[in-house]
């Protein structure tokens, strides 16, 4: 059984939060094969470029070609500004025709250090599944994608979340936890809204849990982090 990263970038990203998340990501030891868009960057034992604008569908794009290019039975879909703790990548999908989420995050606002945090945030940046049952899901989600001319926000951006016919399978998703959370950056080149408030919560029930604090559990001061990576590169966990 082979487990393996899909890393994907847009390359946008502040070079600190990157290499940051890019070295914290070094410690999972599992197989990592980038996908980055318009440059090569020297991080993944296999590396994809693909070219084009920066914008969801070619977030869709990237994650495409990576399982395409992957051997793995699972993969874990990863991110390019998301601290991932070790610990994540313990946890191995039970069935092959469900997707999984580790919903032990935490977000991140860069600028001001609040962290943010809610009972159920189920993100792509949080998939384990099986690499099969992904690539079936995302050649569906970019067939829409030419067919339509763009990606709608009415799909959602995570598998499982709607069935069809907004949604592309009828397999489920389940959630787990891993023993530390991961961080999820919150900076100006975010792809998506966060909200900093419970009031900014279109569905009350999304804000399930919610709550501030200035530091992360098994983290500490989260500052830290990318003051070391801006002196010497020394990021460690």
């Amino acid at each position: 059984m082979k487990k393996e990263i899909i890393y994907y970038t847009c390359n946008t990203h502040r070079e600190d939060i990157e290499m940051a998340c890019r070295r914290q990501l070094l410690k999972s030891g599992l197989p990592i094969l980038s996908v980055s868009r318009e440059k090569e960057i020297d991080f993944g034992d296999t590396r994809i470029i693909l070219q084009g604008a920066r914008s969801p569908e070619m977030m869709h794009r990237q994650i495409l070609a990576g399982l395409e290019a992957s051997d793995a039975d699972y993969v874990f879909l990863c991110e390019s500004d998301v601290l991932y703790h070790p610990s994540h990548f313990e946890f191995t999908s039970p069935q092959d025709t469900a997707y999984y989420y580790n919903i032990n995050v935490w977000k991140y606002w860069f600028e001001d250090g609040l962290c943010v945090w809610v009972d159920d945030m189920k993100q792509v940046s949080g998939i384990c599944a099986n690499k099969n049952l992904l690539l079936q899901h995302y050649r569906k989600r970019v067939e829409r994608i030419d067919r339509e001319g763009k990606f709608s926000i009415a799909w959602g951006y995570e598998p499982g979340s709607r069935k069809p016919p907004l949604g592309f399978d009828e397999f489920p998703r389940f959630e787990y936890k891993s023993t530390v959370p991961n961080v999820c950056i919150r900076h100006g080149e975010t792809l998506t809204k966060s909200k900093r408030s419970p009031e900014e919560f279109r569905n009350p029930k999304y804000a399930e849990g919610f709550k501030t604090a200035r530091e992360i559990p098994g983290w500490g001061n989260i500052k830290s982090i990318f003051d070391r990576e801006a002196i010497d590169g020394s990021t460690t966990i």
